[in-house]
């Protein structure tokens, strides 16, 4: 699939934030070559603030979010890569938008009585809409200039039999910075056939920043007490829907990752073994916790509002706060217990244990097999919209908040 070239875009937008006088715009410069040979742009918003995101138009991937701390630092909370290649990684999809179908489909899915069979791994699974992810694709780019921060809208043109689904589908999605630090995602999609469609961005997050330390530290908080069930032993949900409440993955009160993922113990191992070897036999999960967080937490109607906060997270060491909203149904929550140790972080150091904790707001895993479930199935002239966003604060007192420093 041709998509147009950008430069024209990055002539334009440069010459927009030449003035020195334009405190907030965008900014674009080259941020290296796929290993394919494909150039990335990077785009970068500014706040009035001195706060900024960085998007890529390789896979819609923010490699940064730069907000305070507590002190007026600056710092970036989302987990970045030393270069390109760290998000060229195909075991992660960090930050990226993921298309058609976020999060899992097992064994394909029949519509309107025809099957349709995705590329799958051994087990069936489809993580991600497969291979040809719209997170390995160079997007389309146009940036905008609203009246309050800056703004980037990517487009992902995906004809009819891409990733193995039916329809020509057309994706939008603007990445919106204010100058009240808030990161506002914008879906909106439109098809020509009957297709699956859930639209998001894999964001991974650490608030104390560039992923040196653990989040384990951190607390965060869901506001709902109900998940979808997960199949046991592998990705995917079982139609069911379940309290949290009493369960390692009750979040309804602040509470900290350490107190219930076992990961962070460094008693609890999950390393890769060596080939030939034989896994070793992991430790007993004490009562209460968990191996690690891949649960969909499931949105309240009342509560899918750009105005309700859907779930908050908190970094006690710098004082960075993360309160998310959201009209998705669900808030999907993972923990990576590892990088791979030849990926460095953005200030070139190797990744520690439990680096950073992902929010992705999206449908349920599964759904085009799951009747039961609200449905992911958009139909010609029919509109697809989503919208979420990030807003970064401080637990800093009123007059304790130094000048943002760079």
């Amino acid at each position: 699939m041709r998509l147009r070239s950008v430069s024209f875009v990055c002539a334009l937008v440069l010459g927009t934030v030449a003035n020195p006088a334009i405190a907030s715009g965008v900014k674009v410069a080259p941020y290296g070559t796929t290993k394919d040979g494909r150039p990335v742009n990077a785009f970068t918003l500014f706040n009035d603030k001195g706060a900024s995101v960085t998007v890529l138009d390789y896979g819609g991937t923010i490699a940064a979010i730069r907000v305070p701390d507590r002190n007026g630092k600056i710092g970036n909370v989302a987990m970045s890569f030393s270069d390109l290649s760290g998000f060229e990684s195909p075991n992660h999809w960090t930050n990226a938008d993921i298309g058609r179908y976020a999060n899992v489909i097992l064994h394909g899915f029949t519509l309107d009585g025809v099957k349709y069979a995705l590329p799958m791994d051994a087990r069936g699974t489809t993580m991600h809409s497969g291979p040809e992810t719209w997170a390995r694709r160079i997007w389309i780019a146009e940036p905008i200039q609203p009246k309050d921060g800056a703004s980037l809208t990517l487009m992902m043109d995906s004809p009819d039999g891409d990733q193995g689904f039916p329809g020509h589908a057309v994706a939008k999605v603007t990445y919106t910075f204010n100058n009240q630090n808030e990161l506002k995602l914008e879906w909106n999609a439109t098809v020509d056939k009957p297709s699956p469609i859930n639209l998001t961005n894999h964001l991974y997050l650490n608030l104390n920043g560039n992923s040196t330390t653990p989040v384990c530290d951190e607390d965060m908080q869901v506001m709902t007490d109900q998940a979808a069930n997960q199949v046991q032993e592998r990705p995917g949900a079982n139609g069911e829907i379940a309290s949290v409440i009493g369960t390692p993955f009750d979040f309804t009160k602040p509470t900290a990752l350490k107190d219930r993922l076992a990961i962070c113990s460094s008693n609890f191992s999950m390393g890769r073994p060596q080939p030939g070897a034989a896994r070793p036999a992991r430790p007993p999960v004490p009562a209460g916790m968990t191996v690690s967080f891949n649960e969909p937490f499931i949105l309240r109607d009342e509560d899918r509002r750009l105005d309700r906060v859907a779930a908050r997270l908190h970094d006690p060491a710098s004082g960075r706060i993360m309160e998310l909203r959201t009209t998705e149904l669900s808030v999907h929550v993972y923990t990576p217990f590892a990088m791979e140790p030849t990926l460095t972080s953005d200030v070139g150091k190797p990744f520690v244990r439990v680096p950073s904790i992902a929010f992705e707001t999206q449908h349920l895993p599964d759904s085009p097999n799951h009747p039961e479930y609200p449905t992911v199935i958009l139909r010609p002239g029919e509109k697809f919209h989503s919208a979420t966003i990030f807003a970064f604060s401080t637990d800093a007192k009123p007059g304790q908040k130094a000048a943002a420093k760079r």
